[in-house]
């Protein structure tokens, strides 16, 4: 859905970055064009509640600089503010986990400073705490055998 990119940068920019200098809704676009491939990653799934975009997660490449052993990692997980807490998170985290699988791809990692136990309920491995731009982060995998 190409149509959607600019919905989809302004959810993320207003969410994640709109306080933090260098940051801009152009950035976001330009990083979903990248992903706006099916069959390969990285790439980004959008979820849809009747006729409406409500949801997004991505496969991302090499997410986090400080590690870059780990090549595929979910992100941009994104529900629209009056749909959280209604079960489409976790619907569309257990989907691109299972895009992952068809797609060859045996772990993903991710990274959140505030949704640890939300992800650990969907069966995720907490491997470490580091410090990340300046936050103590959950390093987390689907699986705990990740390195």
């Amino acid at each position: 859905h190409p149509d959607l990119v600019p919905e989809l940068a302004c959810w993320f920019f207003d969410e994640w970055v709109r306080k933090e200098s260098g940051n801009s809704i152009e950035k976001f676009t330009y990083h979903l064009q990248d992903r706006l491939q099916r069959d390969r990653a990285p790439l980004t799934l959008v979820g849809f509640l009747e006729e409406s975009a409500i949801a997004s997660a991505s496969i991302k490449i090499r997410e986090m600089e400080t590690h870059p052993q780990h090549k595929h990692w979910l992100g941009a997980v994104y529900i629209r503010p009056s749909y959280r807490g209604q079960g489409f998170g976790s619907q569309i985290v257990n989907h691109i986990v299972s895009i992952a699988a068809q797609l060859r791809i045996e772990i993903l990692f991710l990274y959140t400073h505030s949704h640890e136990g939300f992800y650990a309920k969907l069966g995720w491995c907490t491997l470490e705490r580091p410090t990340y731009h300046g936050r103590t982060v959950a390093l987390m995998s689907t699986s705990p055998l990740a390195t």
